[in-house]
């Protein structure tokens, strides 16, 4: 077999195993850059084989098929020079269109220079193309405005490669001042088996590196994702997800903070009014009998006390502290919370029925229980408030508190749209959230606690709309 030859099949072989490898690893999802290697890993695949057929059949060596070898060899530098600059921005395909007709052009003049001048000068002519367009690839390997791309490791090694496929174009078009023509065909000698050696070998790493360019980098503006470097991106956007959530979670503890601290100032005039407003009362009964001003300062009375005990629950709510596992009353704690997020539903006009069968007493950590809560209302009142006013009826959200023989079953239901059925399977998910700014916490953080409290919390979609159902252990069965 001819020397050349063996390096041609191997080559022929290694460019179409690679092909298939970007096709099959992209999953036919092919971005611009993968695309034009692909391209330019098919073209140097029929440049092989056009090698291959000159050297075995003498038929094969005519004016037609050293063009075609010409024009895919070039073409395949061109595709790679595209590859490497759809990485950085978005190149448009009619400029390859373009540069492949040039190519015609060009491949067309070669051989009319081959037919007068012979084809020696092409040597020089064709490696001083293939010369400028790798030191275009270098170039552009440079990456001036991407700072990331250009100190990825691989792409290092991609610049290194393509400087030795630089060195090897400029060798062969040297040997024509030389009188040593280095051109795969004839009887080659040692020297340019050696150099085309290294040349495939040198394409072999270019590619290699390529390949791990794309699995170490994920583009930041375009987010290509595919399933070489699908963890990575995976994690990139989970560690976006956390420092959005750290920044969130610290100002929600400046938020808690100050609620902490203007639930402590509220609570000392309002009681100064509640005991005011009793002795005024008590005063009044002394000297007058007016059940105007008696049933003004019982309502004032009345409504301090009410207002100092919402006070307390926002104190107890964003209180630091850790699990407290006692026996509660579920009813009690529920109109806590219920006392906190009223004025939100007054103002949205959202009505409250509520469906009290039964008061049990649970066993948990009654404030981790109220987040949870506070977490499900909220969802609801985003969702009715985002509705079509009269989708599903009158805007209302359903109570209901019931038990079994081991839980109570806390059932809130709002008249909302409903929860996407896509959604529904990974609804309780880390960052999962269809709320515009949303962070995707409040209901992983629901589902942990209630996994903690040996409970649960599921969702579906009910007749009008979300239906979330919590059950919590009751006191007697764990006392049991």
């Amino acid at each position: 077999m001819h020397p050349i030859n063996s390096l041609a099949i191997t080559y022929l072989l290694f460019t179409l195993v690679s092909s298939g490898i970007i096709y099959g690893a992209f999953r036919k999802n092919l971005d611009n850059s993968a695309k034009y290697f692909l391209i330019a890993e098919l073209f140097m695949a029929i440049t092989s084989a056009i090698i291959f057929m000159q050297n075995h059949s003498p038929d094969w060596y005519r004016s037609e098929t050293l063009a075609a070898g010409n024009f895919f060899s070039i073409g395949s530098e061109i595709a790679v020079l595209f590859s490497v600059q759809s990485l950085a921005k978005n190149v448009a395909i009619r400029r390859y269109i373009f540069s492949l007709f040039a190519l015609l052009i060009y491949v067309f003049l070669i051989e009319v220079i081959r037919h007068y001048f012979g084809s020696k000068i092409i040597i020089l002519i064709h490696n001083t193309v293939i010369a400028s367009i790798s030191i275009s690839i270098f170039i552009t390997c440079k990456f001036k405005s991407d700072t990331s791309l250009a100190n990825n490791r691989f792409i290092k090694s991609f610049r290194f490669f393509e400087m030795g496929l630089i060195i090897f174009s400029v060798v062969r078009g040297i040997g024509y001042f030389a009188n040593t023509v280095i051109v795969p065909r004839d009887n080659p000698s040692t020297f340019v088996i050696f150099m085309f050696t290294l040349y495939v070998t040198m394409s072999v790493f270019r590619y290699m590196s390529y390949i791990g360019l794309r699995i170490t980098w994920v583009d930041p503006k375009n987010w290509s994702i595919n399933p070489l470097n699908r963890d990575l991106a995976k994690a990139i956007e989970e560690k976006d997800h956390l420092l959005r959530g750290l920044i969130a979670s610290n100002r929600v503890i400046g938020i808690s903070a100050l609620a902490s601290s203007l639930a402590h100032q509220l609570s000392q005039p309002l009681t100064a009014i509640s005991l005011q407003a009793d002795r005024s009362r008590r005063e009044l009964a002394k000297t007058s009998d007016n059940p105007v001003l008696m049933n003004s300062l019982d309502e004032i009375s009345t409504q301090s006390g009410k207002l100092a005990e919402l006070v307390k629950n926002l104190r107890q709510l964003f209180s630091s502290r850790n699990y407290e596992f006692h026996s509660f009353s579920l009813h009690k704690a529920c109109h806590e919370i219920l006392d906190i997020v009223e004025p939100t539903l007054q103002s949205k006009r959202i009505t409250l029925t509520q469906r009290i069968d039964t008061d049990p007493l649970v066993h948990g950590d009654a404030i981790q229980i109220q987040q949870v809560l506070i977490n499900v209302f909220n969802n609801a009142i985003d969702a009715i408030s985002t509705a079509p006013e009269g989708l599903n009826g009158p805007r209302e959200i359903v109570l209901s508190i019931g038990q079994n023989e081991q839980n109570a079953v806390l059932r809130i239901e709002d008249s909302g749209t409903g929860i996407d059925p896509s959604l529904l399977p990974s609804i309780f998910e880390l960052y999962k959230t269809t709320k515009q700014g949303g962070l995707g916490v409040g209901l992983w953080l629901s589902k942990t606690i209630m996994e903690r409290h040996h409970g649960s919390i599921t969702a579906v979609n009910g007749s009008s709309g979300a239906v979330f159902e919590i059950q919590i252990p009751l006191a007697k069965a764990i006392s049991e």
